[in-house]
């Protein structure tokens, strides 16, 4: 755009430079005046289609009329050549090469024939630059144009690398927790299996030396050691249980869960970045086993929205589904009841809806 203003720029001194040498000062103004309107009449808005083409070939037969209009024709055909109007420039050589082999001097401006012929020529030779001009204008457009589609296109693709990378980066943090914890599991269940069966023999041959031994002092001794043994082992089942809770996957267990329930359709958001207790992780899988085993036995309901989102002072577990006819058995009776239990276990909050279908909104305090 900067490039193209600049070439009619040009073209326009050189037909106003020209038409002063003509002497007509005050045909001069209007010419020239003319001329600008149309050159920059694209970016008027007329609501008119080829309101430019309109305007310049009223211009350039206006040049039949009055000679000053000719020094201008290069910058207006500037855009024509652009836009390959080239009916609208063969028109203005036409105007040319009626000036240039008239038999006559037609104008005052003119003090002879040969001058007006050497109007034509120049004009004409200045036309064929502002073609040449427009032409290469055209070329450097449509190369800026693949060059900032090739930067958007490489632009875009490094959107997409990032975002793939991110993604790759995700599913990798999310392989190494799950095999975090499947080795979490299985050390806990090996410490199960051996340590906790060695310990628990030991005790035993313990209890049974204390039966069998008569000297006291010696059995204070087998009382310390079985004492030691019982602490023992007590740690080594708590390590073995915070081992196994932390192993399990809260996410995924609930997804297992869904997929328990395949009669279902089961819109599932999970909107918890940090870690649950133990005891809301089993609370919370309980209640929406129940939830969604009571859907099934007194709702008529076949979706089911089931979120767990994290607040900044604590939990919520929203269940709901859209069954229109809610047993009373499951709203008034036994069917909440250990929902209701376990919601008083976690020292929570349940909140019941019969509108629009059944739901429940359970609040834990962190």
């Amino acid at each position: 755009m900067k490039n193209e203003l600049i070439d009619k720029a040009l073209l326009f001194l050189c037909g106003l430079f020209f038409v002063i040498v003509l002497g007509e000062n005050e045909d001069i103004v209007v010419a020239s005046l003319i001329s600008i309107v149309i050159v920059l009449v694209p970016n008027l808005q007329f609501g008119i289609n080829y309101k430019q083409e309109i305007f310049g070939a009223f211009y350039i037969l206006a040049g039949i009329k009055w000679i000053v209009c000719l020094p201008f024709y290069p910058v207006i055909c500037y855009d024509f050549f652009k836009k390959k109007r080239y009916k609208l420039v063969i028109c203005c050589v036409l105007v040319l090469g009626y000036y240039f082999f008239v038999k006559q001097n037609i104008y005052e401006t003119v003090s002879s024939i040969k001058e007006q012929r050497y109007i034509c020529v120049v004009v004409l030779l200045v036309l064929l630059i502002s073609g040449r001009m427009a032409v290469v204008s055209s070329k450097g457009q449509i190369l800026e144009e693949k060059l900032k589609k090739i930067r958007d296109d490489g632009k875009e693709k490094e959107n997409l690398l990032k975002e793939r990378n991110l993604i790759l980066l995700e599913q990798q943090n999310v392989e190494i927790n799950m095999a975090t914890l499947k080795e979490r599991n299985r050390i806990a269940r090996e410490i199960h299996d051996n340590v906790g069966h060695m310990l628990t023999r030991a005790i035993l041959q313990t209890g049974a030396l204390k039966v069998l031994e008569k000297d006291e002092n010696l059995k204070a001794q087998l009382n310390v050691l079985q004492e030691t043994l019982n602490t023992a082992m007590n740690n080594i089942r708590q390590s073995v249980h915070d081992l196994h809770d932390e192993s399990i996957n809260f996410e995924k267990a609930v997804n297992e869960l869904i997929e328990a329930f395949p009669k279902l359709d089961i819109t599932f958001v999970y909107e918890v970045d940090g870690k649950l207790d133990k005891s809301i992780k089993y609370g919370f899988l309980a209640i929406i086993k129940e939830s969604l085993t009571n859907t099934i036995k007194h709702s008529n309901g076949e979706k089911v929205k089931l979120i767990i989102k994290e607040n900044p002072g604590f939990y919520q577990l929203f269940i709901e589904d859209n069954g229109t006819n809610i047993s009373e058995n499951f709203v008034g009776g036994m069917g909440l009841c250990g929902i209701k239990e376990r919601v008083e276990k976690l020292n929570g909050m349940l909140r019941i809806s019969t509108e629009n279908g059944f739901g429940i909104t359970v609040t834990i305090l962190k």
